[in-house]
């Protein structure tokens, strides 16, 4: 049986998923290497996406949840992907081991929409089991002698997710010092407005009371002149 064409809502929120992890690529990743992220990305979530259309367990998935389940996927290929470029393991084993932990994903995902998991659920599930398969992996690698312990330990402390969050942590600090430094710059410039007013309406007030201070005076002097 031939295999039903992936609907152009999956295809539309792929490459939507697509350019957005473009943008979130690190400086120190290569240009082949961004390529070779970006190509596995997205066979990745065209065949989770088949999954969805297609298989009876996913389908009975709303389209919002289905795409939560594409996008959690998508971000941690992302992540394993970037730690294994850093982790100094010998490229022809990227692959094998991504494959291992798509594998993973999928099974996790299936076993989560068949007991009606929460996202909260999903999403813890996802971390512990996609970290303890990359985590076996590299030791499978130690333990067949195709990686040295300092490169076991080097791919260990890879974590692209914790380096991202902390980056947003910092953002979000500098982003927040930045609109308090506003608010009291723009406090700072309101009360020296309202100061320079209320200076200039008194010295107004001041000018004005002198000059009538002056006249009462003066019609006070030519009262009494005439009566004298």
């Amino acid at each position: 049986m031939e295999e039903k064409a992936l609907d152009k809502k999956y295809t539309d929120f792929i490459k939507g998923m697509i350019s957005h992890v473009e943008e979130l690529i690190p400086k120190d990743i290569n240009r082949l290497q961004a390529g070779y992220l970006k190509n596995n990305i997205e066979k990745a979530s065209i065949v989770l996406a088949q999954s969805m259309q297609n298989e009876k367990a996913f389908s009975k998935l709303d389209f919002k949840t289905q795409c939560t389940y594409l996008q959690i996927m998508t971000e941690w290929s992302f992540h394993k992907e970037i730690d294994l470029f850093r982790s100094g393991i010998p490229a022809k084993y990227w692959k094998p081991i991504m494959q291992k932990i798509l594998a993973t994903m999928w099974d996790v995902m299936y076993a989560c929409v068949n007991n009606d998991a929460t996202e909260e659920v999903l999403l813890d599930v996802i971390e512990k089991y996609v970290t303890k398969t990359y985590i076996s992996s590299i030791e499978d690698l130690k333990k067949s002698n195709i990686i040295n312990a300092e490169t076991e330990e080097r791919a260990k402390e890879q974590s692209n997710i914790k380096i991202m969050a902390q980056e947003l942590l910092v953002y979000q600090n500098i982003i927040k010092w930045v609109k308090r430094g506003l608010f009291i710059l723009f406090l700072g410039v309101t009360i020296g407005l309202a100061v320079s007013f209320i200076v200039f309406k008194f010295q107004t007030i001041g000018v004005i009371f002198v000059l009538t201070a002056l006249t009462a005076s003066n019609v006070f002097v030519l009262t009494h002149n005439k009566k004298d």
